[in-house]
């Protein structure tokens, strides 16, 4: 938070992702205007028409709340920086941020047309937004901030510690000795 000058005390909401129009940056700009908290910021992380959606910031009077950071390496580091992940996306096959925030501890707001929704739970590790549009994706955000403080980090990092290397090697070699058979 230091490195992003964002107060300690600020409500942050990430969003990471390349090719910003599918990945539902625009009604998560729109809805997170409507967070009645004007110290709460939004750190975009990725690749995208970045003026565009800086004009849109500025156009709903966040600019000064929206850090835009360009792509990053070191995406743990914005995980551990961020109170909610949020990807609306209008469509991800299964992109790795979903699993990465709640491995990280960070619930997720998802839209349901993306691929990893399936392991976002209301209420549990996240949220899902029936719809990639303002309306569903700002209540997704009311709920992941007005939750009660505590208790996502230990929720959120169970529901995926099923997801290894591991546990995928062993699935795809099963499958394999079932085709071959």
């Amino acid at each position: 938070r230091d490195a992003l000058r964002i107060p300690q005390e600020a409500w942050t909401v990430l969003f990471v992702g390349s090719g910003f129009e599918r990945k539902g940056l625009d009604p998560l700009i729109e809805a997170f205007a409507r967070v009645a908290d004007a110290g709460s910021r939004l750190v975009v992380t990725g690749k995208g028409d970045v003026a565009r959606y800086q004009s849109l910031a500025a156009s709903l009077g966040i600019a000064d709340r929206t850090i835009w950071t360009g792509p990053k390496e070191e995406v743990e580091r914005l995980y551990a920086a961020a109170d909610a992940v949020a990807l609306p996306a209008r469509y991800e096959p299964f992109g790795n941020v979903h699993l990465e925030a709640l491995a990280s501890g960070v619930p997720v707001l998802s839209s349901a047309r993306a691929g990893g929704a399936e392991i976002v739970c209301r209420g549990e590790n996240g949220w899902v937004a029936a719809e990639p549009t303002v309306g569903p994706v700002a209540e997704g955000l009311a709920a992941l901030r007005d939750a009660p403080a505590g208790g996502w980090a230990t929720r959120a990092r169970a529901s995926v510690e099923r997801f290894t290397y591991a546990a995928q090697a062993q699935a795809f070699t099963a499958l394999y000795d079932l085709l071959r058979r």
